[in-house]
């Protein structure tokens, strides 16, 4: 079988295990387009400096992700390509481009947050802004895509800490840090997956290191009912998310430098200003003969 139909053979078992985890039948309806809403979207009126710090971490790891890949991979087109806010919560024009957002993900499925193209493609390497059905034909010739989840951890610390406390025969704690899929995007991220039949991976960039899995290992992860768990953290403003152990993925790249950070501050039209830190610079390398095996299973 094909990646697509990899995939889809295994839609059954994770709606299984799944509902018998207790999550809500509404999160568990795959395929086809999204029903519309029975009532009016909640559009958020206000941005808190947590918003705005873990909004910069994402785009901070996207940024060097996609340098990462372009170095490691010279063959490849790395375009920004996920639904990415443009404008900020509470300026003018914000409620129609998020319900304009909302709408999309709703027919098409989640964008992923990188696109992978031939350098032949040759594209520029920002199409965020274009609207999905104008870039169809060119996500039709894709290779891949790529979903970002950023970290505030060093995973390679992390883990040999929680090895020398095991060794000093301490108990408690995570072994490992997890990829993290929040519930609610399985069946979005499952929907442009239908539509597209290109194979998709999350990266989770750590302070030093990059880890990855195929969306196709999370879903055969998640339908086998072992090695994840589902918890709800206050950081995913406590939704539920499958935690899988990176150890279930490959590290594909580390950091020969680690990231700075600066101040920033945003000034509310109301006059508010919200302060946050925002991480910059930091060299990433990834082998980009381990990121193909994982992208292309």
């Amino acid at each position: 079988m094909n990646w697509w139909d990899r995939l889809a053979a295994t839609k059954e078992a994770l709606v299984k295990e799944l509902s018998r985890r207790g999550i809500k039948e509404r999160y568990l309806v795959f395929g086809g387009e999204g029903e519309p809403p029975a009532k009016k979207p909640t559009v958020p009126t206000d941005a808190r400096s947590e918003f705005l710090a873990n909004r910069a971490m994402g785009d901070w790891a996207e940024d060097a992700l996609a340098r990462a890949v372009r170095n490691a991979r010279p063959d490849w087109q790395v375009c920004m390509y996920g639904n990415a806010q443009r404008i900020a919560v509470g300026e003018p024009g914000f409620k129609e481009f998020y319900l304009s957002i909302l709408e999309d993900v709703r027919l098409f499925g989640k964008r992923p947050d990188l696109l992978i193209l031939s350098k032949d493609a040759a594209v520029p390497d920002d199409i965020s802004a274009a609207p999905t059905p104008a870039v169809e034909k060119l996500v039709r010739n894709s290779i891949a895509g790529i979903e970002v989840r950023s970290s505030k951890f060093e995973a390679l610390k992390y883990m040999a800490v929680r090895k020398e406390e095991r060794a000093a025969g301490e108990r408690g704690g995570r072994e490992c840090p997890s990829f993290t899929v929040k519930v609610e995007d399985l069946r979005i991220v499952y929907r442009w997956l239908e539509r597209y039949r290109k194979p998709q991976t999350y990266c989770q960039v750590f302070f030093d290191s990059v880890f990855a899995v195929n969306f196709l290992d999370i879903f055969a992860i998640v339908a086998s009912g072992k090695g994840f768990q589902i918890e709800t953290p206050a950081k995913s403003q406590e939704k539920a998310t499958i935690m899988i152990p990176i150890t279930s993925g490959v590290q594909v790249g580390h950091f020969t430098s680690l990231p700075q950070f600066k101040a920033s501050v945003r000034v509310t039209r109301l006059g508010r200003h919200d302060a946050y830190v925002v991480p910059t610079g930091g060299c990433l390398e990834v082998d980009g003969r381990l990121l193909e095996q994982v992208l292309l299973p």
